[in-house]
């Protein structure tokens, strides 16, 4: 190894050692000037309520900022902006948002609850969003919530995923107090829809006989979502931004939670027998486990003798750092570097846990970062987002969309392991690699 990547160790950047628990510096706000590529705070809150499809969005700021929260986890919603202008900085936008609620529930009456989103202009000239939304939801007779998350609010996307959350749990959760509670009934948090997971999930757990009562936020209704405090369980999946939520729950309402994933075979096998466990299920949920391995096994020995030994790095956002590094080993390959934009110290940690001595842990990588790395570490494949994608390309390193809409199904549960071999199978042994030059 080059001692290029040793210009940082101890900071951002760490390689694990056999001895001693070096983790990266992280939840720290991004030094003015450097390439970073986290997002605002206003952008995670989105990132978080944009699926909840039976609510009026509306962004309170420039057009710019609604424009910037329409596309999310690539696909495009609809919201309303207040389209604040000069004139609007200057004497307060709250005539603005008055008359952009109404129109935007004459558009959409059918409506159960409505989110108005605070952004950097707003918050900085002090119109007052709570007290409109109040005054508002007397009229409409339906909650306007107010998610108080300008893009300013601490160093990154992950503080405006906690806002959503509170949002959630201060605005609706609680609501349905008529609501029945099933032997079964379970919550899963932090878990997004991304490539149809969620109902993958939900599939996967009723076969247990598990009712799924809401889904936070992959699929998650007003039904579901008022009701979500009338369950027995909470599965908590995305452990960075989701366990706010899932503590929050045992706090104020005694549900108990369990930390889960479905990404990975034995992880999958692992998490459905702790839910049977839990619930007294366990014959179910041995069937279940056998019969799914049986299907997808052919699958797998066609692909997993080709991934043996091959090396992968990834890089996205926290939730799935250190749960795909299981994944990869699942498959025999080793992980030579893993990170995320904005992870927290309990996400590192399990991380590294997970990789072998030798690997590199980094947080919040610029793009100089990701192209020593790439540089010296030469995997045969990289995981991450469409921003790493042609970075990778131009290495000539195979690359895998993880995790984005239009990829090749979902990626949890067993058939999810199957599509995630055969994503990376396809990434690894692309005949276009064959033209690449070493001196790409």
């Amino acid at each position: 190894m080059k001692d290029c990547l040793n210009y940082n160790m101890g900071t951002h950047l760490v390689q694990k050692r056999k001895s001693g628990a070096d983790l990266p510096l992280c939840s720290r706000p991004s030094t003015p000037g450097k390439i970073t590529q986290r997002s605002c705070a206003f952008y995670g809150a989105r990132w978080m309520l944009a699926p909840l499809e039976d609510a009026i969005h509306i962004v309170h700021g420039p057009v710019g900022c609604a424009y910037y929260g329409g596309a999310v986890r690539g696909r495009s919603f609809r919201v309303f902006s207040t389209a604040l202008e000069e004139k609007d900085i200057v004497f307060g936008g709250t005539k603005r948002l008055i008359r952009t609620l109404k129109e935007a529930r004459i558009i959409i009456p059918h409506a159960r609850y409505c989110f108005v989103y605070a952004t950097c202009s707003a918050a900085i000239i002090g119109d007052d969003i709570d007290g409109i939304c109040k005054e508002m939801e007397k009229e409409f007779g339906c909650r306007v919530i107010f998610v108080n998350c300008p893009g300013f609010k601490r160093d990154s996307q992950a503080s405006g995923h906690r806002v959503a959350y509170e949002s959630l749990l201060d605005g609706l959760i609680g609501q349905g107090e008529r609501a029945e509670v099933g032997a079964h009934d379970v919550n899963i948090i932090g878990d997004y829809n991304i490539n149809g997971e969620s109902m993958a999930l939900k599939s996967l757990l009723e076969k247990m006989g598990i009712r799924v009562r809401c889904i936070f936020t992959g699929h998650a209704d007003y039904e579901g979502i008022i009701a979500a405090h009338r369950v027995k369980l909470n599965l908590l999946i995305c452990q960075n931004s989701a366990r706010f939520l899932a503590e929050a729950l045992q706090k104020r309402y005694g549900i108990p939670y369990l930390e889960v994933t479905f990404l990975g075979l034995s992880q999958t096998m692992a998490s459905l027998r702790r839910i049977g466990q839990y619930f007294g299920l366990e014959r179910q949920a041995e069937k279940i486990i056998a019969t799914a391995y049986k299907a997808i096994k052919p699958g797998l020995d066609r692909l997993l003798p080709g991934l043996k030994g091959k090396k992968a790095a990834l890089f996205f956002g926290a939730a799935r750092m250190a749960s795909l590094v299981k994944a990869l080993d699942d498959m025999g390959m080793e992980v030579t570097f893993t990170g995320s934009q904005f992870g927290d110290l309990a996400a590192y940690k399990e991380a590294w846990q997970n990789v072998d001595p030798g690997a590199y842990i980094i947080d919040d990588a610029s793009e100089h970062d990701l192209e020593r790395l790439l540089d010296e570490l030469r995997p045969d494949v990289f995981m991450g987002g469409i921003k790493e994608q042609f970075l990778s390309h131009k290495f000539g390193i195979g690359f895998c969309l993880f995790p984005q809409l239009k990829c090749a199904g979902p990626y949890v549960g067993f058939q999810g392991f199957l599509n995630l071999a055969g994503s990376v199978h396809n990434a690894v042994y692309a005949p276009v690699w064959k033209l690449a030059t070493p001196n790409l």
